[in-house]
């Protein structure tokens, strides 16, 4: 989740925004190729998707294909120079998010990374011992939040060209519009990033003043060690929050952080 300091005001909901440099618009059909395109460089940490796991396909079917083909209403992306850099994926219903995606997405992917695995089609080790780590102990590393009481989500990867522009607050102040529209009043997040206070989002949850974390949660993930190799302990940690809350935060993010 990422990116001038300079305030800029609310609008209503599905307004366009036209920003000095870009543009952020509704995602439209026209640009399913450049989000799934953006996800897999943004991946893990902007290491991009190919360091972990080789098949760009399937990462990209995994983190996009709900929002483009199955609830793009609440999605948007940001157009800089005619060129997508950067989305903005909301989803208001977990629970109907975890049903497509238990349906829809998931049993699909994953047969055909064990199809393919079988078949050798993959080459590169990490791949394997990737599938093979999810597989296992991905729903034990996941960590445990509220979600009845906090629905709303989002996902949002912005490509480094549009860092600096405030972006992310913009994208997600106008969300939080939306959501308040409905009634929803429970936001919930993820992320991955390492342990202890060496987290940047671990920290700032911790910085903003007079915000209330609702919920918490943070598991221990093997992940990039079993994968890659590396040693730095890192947490996969989960937040929940009023709309109320997050908007305060969200608005010290962009006052604060530049984001």
């Amino acid at each position: 989740m990422s990116v001038d300091s300079t305030a800029t005001p609310r609008r209503g909901p599905g307004a366009r925004a036209a920003r000095r440099r870009g543009l952020i618009r509704p995602l439209e059909p026209r640009d399913r190729a450049a989000v799934r395109e953006i996800a897999c460089r943004t991946a893990f940490r902007n290491m991009g998707a190919a360091r972990m796991f080789e098949d760009l396909e399937l990462h990209a079917d995994y983190w996009t294909a709900y929002y483009t083909d199955h609830y793009p209403e609440d999605s948007r992306v940001i157009e800089q120079e005619g060129r997508v850099i950067g989305y903005f994926f909301g989803c208001p219903d977990h629970a109907h998010f975890t049903r497509v995606m238990a349906r829809r997405i998931v049993p699909r992917v994953v047969g055909k990374a064990l199809w393919r695995l079988a078949t050798r089609q993959y080459k590169q080790p990490q791949t394997g011992r990737y599938l093979r780590h999810m597989l296992l102990h991905g729903a034990r590393e996941a960590p445990r939040i509220p979600y009845a009481q906090y629905p709303a989500t989002y996902h949002c990867n912005i490509l480094r060209e549009g860092y600096g522009q405030g972006y992310y607050t913009e994208l997600v102040l106008d969300y939080l519009d939306r959501l308040e529209a409905r009634g929803i009043t429970g936001i919930h997040g993820h992320i991955t990033e390492p342990a202890g206070s060496r987290g940047v989002w671990h920290r700032f949850a911790k910085e903003v003043p007079g915000v209330r974390v609702a919920a918490f949660d943070e598991r221990p993930t093997r992940l990039f060690e079993v994968v890659l190799g590396e040693t730095t302990p890192m947490v996969n940690r989960a937040w929940a929050f009023s709309i109320a809350d997050y908007r305060a935060a969200t608005t010290w993010l962009r006052e604060t952080k530049g984001l």
